[in-house]
């Protein structure tokens, strides 16, 4: 009898453990569960699954320093066949880091007529405050240009989760009082479920990059995603990050700097 008791116990014990892991990890499985049930594909047949997947919405790139020279008389569709409407380009990371691309880049998509985005990369250790300055110093942004970006990726070494939230949301707050735009955010599918999936982000637009086999990303509402870092253009050598802004050329303009 006490055996039987022991051993019942040791049951719930083991349930309770199990019932418990499976909370505190509930995202990680859901995605490990999205990647082992895709289907695989090339990057080729995965980006023409996208394109005909959102016939109607409007695609971009984003570049930095990484894709070197651009002849940019070669810069208007990618794939050959699909227009480039948007360009996003970074311009800042951290304190002190500028991209030494940025204030070229910047103004010759200006002169191309195609709708120009700038955003921050975001260094989780530095001063977020610091870190606003860094953009708002190098960054100027007229109507007609997408709303600042933040870029968050990685957690800090040095803060709680908890703070490392707090910085970045003094860094959004700091951006919108200065250009008086509402900021969007940069994250992963998996970051932002994990970390920033939380009320004090929920005013926020949401540029996400997943780029699993997916027909969309695991997290909702998002307004562009980033949906391979295997997409080419003429005019660039090499591959480049594609992304699809969910929406049509009007709605993409409404929600451009007034």
């Amino acid at each position: 009898m006490k055996k039987r008791y022991v051993i019942g116990f040791l049951l719930v014990i083991l349930l309770l453990v199990l019932a418990l892991t499976t909370y505190v990890f509930r995202i990680d499985l859901q995605f490990l569960y999205h990647r082992f049930t895709q289907e695989s594909a090339t990057a080729s047949s995965k980006n023409d699954l996208i394109f005909k997947a959102y016939p109607h919405s409007l695609f971009g790139v984003d570049l930095s320093h990484y894709q070197g020279e651009i002849d940019w008389n070669k810069v208007h569709y990618i794939n050959d066949s699909v227009p480039i409407a948007f360009l996003i380009i970074r311009a800042t990371m951290g304190t002190d880091g500028l991209d030494s691309t940025f204030l070229s880049r910047w103004e010759t998509i200006k002169s191309k007529s195609i709708i120009r985005g700038a955003y921050h990369y975001y260094r989780p250790n530095q001063h977020s405050l610091s870190q606003a300055k860094q953009f708002k110093t190098h960054v100027d942004l007229k109507p007609g240009d997408l709303p600042p970006i933040l870029d968050i990726e990685n957690l800090s070494t040095v803060q709680s989760v908890e703070q490392l939230k707090l910085g970045v949301k003094r860094w959004l707050d700091d951006i919108e009082e200065h250009y008086g735009v509402t900021p969007i955010i940069y994250t992963g599918d998996h970051f932002y479920s994990k970390y920033l999936n939380t009320p004090e982000f929920d005013k926020y637009r949401i540029w996400i990059a997943n780029y699993g086999n997916y027909t969309e990303p695991i997290t909702k509402p998002w307004t562009i995603w980033q949906f391979t870092e295997q997409g080419t253009i003429d005019g660039v050598e090499g591959y480049i990050d594609l992304n699809v802004f969910k929406g049509t050329y009007p709605e993409l303009k409404s929600i451009l700097i007034k």
